[in-house]
């Protein structure tokens, strides 16, 4: 999912003139659930992965970030799962509040080094077709949040062995998120080519 994502998006940007010398940078939630002590349902702590945008060959992205995530993913392990609940904690609301404020009014977002370009998650859906009020619902949306500097989000669902992909975009920083949205269907095939070659 990651390098079809990269691939749509080295197309969307390409097309348009803006594709960086430099891959993307998406924002990966990864879930904590059986390596953290503490209490609580939402266990999650996020990993960085390159998207390979810089890469044209889709097979050449898809092995590149296969070896690139491995490597993040240890990384990640490598921090303890706690540390983040526990640094939750100690950040009251009302200080990530006033900071979260701070960063928007001073711009610091649009004026400092870009931390990650987007998000993307993933989230298992159901294994079997879910119905509402007897209607059977075939496809799922999902949503996920933007931020400051990133204003782009891709969370996939599964739902009854099916994918399905939301986009979630800031409208000044990319007032044209059906383009990308065309693009996954495109690369998508692109390496199933690729990979089948």
């Amino acid at each position: 999912m990651l390098a079809l994502s990269g691939g749509a998006l080295r197309r969307y940007l390409d097309a348009r003139g803006e594709l960086p010398d430099a891959s993307l940078l998406a924002t990966v939630p990864v879930s904590v659930h059986g390596a953290t002590r503490r209490q609580g349902r939402n266990k999650v702590s996020s990993m960085f992965c390159r998207l390979g945008t810089d890469t044209d060959d889709p097979r050449e992205r898809i092995e590149t970030m296969a070896v690139a995530n491995t490597h993040a993913k240890q990384h990640s392990k490598a921090v303890p799962a706690d540390t983040l609940q526990e640094w939750a904690e100690f950040a009251m609301p009302r200080t990530f509040g006033l900071a979260v404020r701070m960063v928007s009014d001073l711009d610091l977002a649009g004026r400092g080094p870009v931390i990650h370009n987007l998000v993307i998650s993933n989230v298992p859906g159901p294994p079997v077709p879910l119905y509402f009020m007897g209607a059977r619902m075939d496809a799922l949306y999902p949503l996920g949040p933007i931020f400051h500097g990133a204003g782009l989000n891709i969370t996939v669902i599964s739902n009854n062995g099916r994918m399905h992909i939301g986009l979630i975009a800031c409208r000044e920083m990319m007032p044209h998120v059906w383009d990308l949205a065309d693009q996954f269907a495109i690369e998508l095939e692109a390496m199933k080519d690729a990979v089948l070659a």
